[in-house]
């Protein structure tokens, strides 16, 4: 019984000592400051932004779903296709950084003519070079693909090209989408962007499932319908940007169809472009890696290009949620710097920081014990 008191009274010592080494912590008088930060500010944009970037990232999860009842040589090419679409995907998604950073800060600084020029110019000079680009690509598809796909069978090769020459006609249509909805997050508005991809990927399942398996009678494209179903699915997420831009959704966004004619103020894409070409190249070299382990596998044969490629799939899901972390510190840092909120800001930084490492940390470790019933879902 004596032994009981004293184990109880030391285990309350020793939690009382605890609380109190707590309480001390700089963390603990800032708890409240922390709270109203969290569900005012970084909650409201970064859950519609993790489900926006969820949506983007499965438009090509979801083909590969669709073509895998194809066989593993279907998943192999689109594995290979997609590495390099990633690629680009990435450069897209940096200059769309550039201008969500460029709209928020002018509207920090109540400026709403700069936010709508530097929305427009994005959106008009991107689709410029994603059509050039995609006219790149359809000339020197078939040297890509050798490039990418290595000592890759002549089949995956073949499938690899028809679903890059496919996929390439939509990448005026992705940059629409990504650079408007970069612009409307900087604006603050997050669950427009939510539903328009989250629209394309609906269609991107309805669409291309039809394409490829056929209905009724008809009996579908087979493989092409994949590529073909992703494109026909980002032209219309493309539309429907244009008109949420142009009706005005966001009456700090509203954008006439003749202002993307009008000629580029060169200084405000300079801006843009100075924020998002160093991200881009931050981006692409980490998905070019990525690329070169493709490279690698290419020739160790077609069950490892797919699982090469099942992986990466899976890991891009498990860093979605620090990527909408860091979206949501870019619009709210940019607003407080557009307001001269500079201690604000770098206040408001560290606590995301700090934050997604913990998210991303929990993740990973909790997510490792469960690879094979996560990657048995492609299959």
């Amino acid at each position: 019984m004596l032994f009981q008191h004293f184990s109880l009274r030391s285990l309350l010592n020793v939690t009382s000592a605890v609380r109190q080494a707590v309480e001390r912590t700089s963390w603990f008088k800032k708890r409240q400051r922390y709270r109203v930060l969290y569900w005012r500010e970084i909650s409201p944009l970064a859950v519609p932004i993790l489900l926006e970037n969820a949506c983007v990232l499965l438009m090509g999860v979801l083909s590969t779903f669709l073509v895998s009842w194809l066989g593993k040589e279907a998943m192999a090419g689109v594995g290979l296709a997609d590495s390099f679409n990633m690629v680009i995907m990435s450069f897209f998604a940096a200059i769309d950084l550039g201008t969500t950073v460029v709209v928020a800060f002018s509207l920090g600084k109540r400026d709403r003519r700069r936010a709508r020029a530097a929305a427009r110019q994005s959106l008009a000079i991107m689709t410029l070079f994603s059509i050039l680009l995609a006219g790149v690509i359809h000339a020197f598809g078939q040297e890509i693909i050798d490039f990418v796909a290595g000592d890759a069978t002549a089949q995956v090769k073949d499938l690899a090209l028809t679903y890059l020459e496919l996929t390439a006609l939509s990448y005026p249509a992705a940059a629409i989408a990504l650079i408007g909805s970069g612009a409307l997050r900087g604006a603050g508005t997050t669950k427009i962007p939510l539903l328009i991809n989250g629209g394309m990927n609906i269609l991107n399942i309805l669409i291309s499932s039809v394409l490829i398996y056929g209905i009724f009678s008809w009996p579908g494209l087979g493989f092409v319908g994949a590529g073909l179903g992703l494109t026909i699915a980002r032209y219309i997420g493309a539309i429907a940007t244009i008109w949420v831009l142009m009706v005005g959704l966001n009456p700090a966004l509203r954008l006439s169809l003749k202002g993307y004619f009008k000629p580029f103020n060169f200084a405000i894409i300079w801006e843009v472009m100075g924020i998002g070409i160093p991200a881009s190249i931050e981006s692409v070299l980490f998905n070019g890696g990525k690329l070169l382990t493709q490279m690698f596998v290419a020739g160790m044969g077609t069950n490892v290009i797919a699982g090469n490629f099942i992986a990466f799939s899976v890991a891009s899901l498990i860093n979605l949620p620090g990527n909408a972390l860091g979206s949501a510190s870019t619009i709210i840092t940019g607003k407080r710097l557009g307001k001269g909120q500079i201690g604000q800001a770098e206040f408001q930084a560290w606590h995301v920081f700090w934050l997604s490492t913990i998210i991303l940390t929990l993740i990973a470790w909790g997510s490792a014990p469960f690879a094979g019933f996560i990657a048995s879902f492609y299959t």
